[in-house]
């Protein structure tokens, strides 16, 4: 089975065979030390496969690109860096976790970290406690205008977009066509999206 950090230079080479130079818009990876004292202020106990995605690399170096030409996307959201998701965790707290309950959204907000984002938009890593599926230990999720379960993992995340951005049909910024999108996606996810 493949590292996180396998799966990240997978994902980053699907892209540059597109022609999407997101390895140059990337910022070094941190060690577990530097993302343990970044997150600190967020009392949260982040799960090993989050410490290894942000010691591949710690998001992008410009996320204002105009073009989003080299940005690095977990389908449509930017991967953020460490020090962003703190500012955006602080955001979604301020905007849903106000209203958020983890019997409403199945999730308890203030235990998630986002790891990307986009205009009010973000995938979290559940790293706290849920009401999705046992299996499912850590979640990543999408908190906009809602709660949506998005994929089982980090690992069926990166897999997932790894799949869908080496497809032939896949074109940047305009992704797949649905359904091809939604038969790859629930292929990684299983029983995430009901027909």
């Amino acid at each position: 089975m493949p590292t996180i950090t396998e799966l990240c230079n997978q994902l980053a080479d699907a892209y540059e065979a597109k022609g999407v130079a997101v390895r140059e818009n990337l910022r070094p990876g941190l060690t577990t030390t530097e993302i343990l004292d970044i997150v600190v202020p967020l009392n949260i106990v982040l799960p090993s496969d989050v410490i290894e995605l942000y010691q591949w690399a710690n998001g992008h170096i410009q996320d204002d690109d105009p073009d989003l030409n080299r940005n690095l996307c977990f389908r449509d959201n930017n991967f953020a860096s460490l020090q962003e998701a703190v500012v955006e965790y602080k955001s979604i707290q301020e905007t849903y976790g106000l209203y958020s309950t983890l019997e409403q959204d199945r999730v308890d907000l203030q235990n998630c970290l986002p790891i990307s984002a986009f205009q009010g938009s973000w995938d979290v890593v559940v790293c706290g406690k849920h009401l999705f599926s046992a299996s499912m230990e850590h979640p990543v999720i999408r908190v906009f205008q809602g709660v949506d379960i998005y994929f089982h993992s980090i690992r069926s995340m990166l897999e997932t977009c790894i799949e869908w951005v080496s497809s032939p049909n896949w074109q940047h910024l305009c992704g797949l066509p649905d359904e091809e999108e939604m038969e790859i996606w629930k292929r990684h996810n299983p029983d995430i999206f009901s027909d």
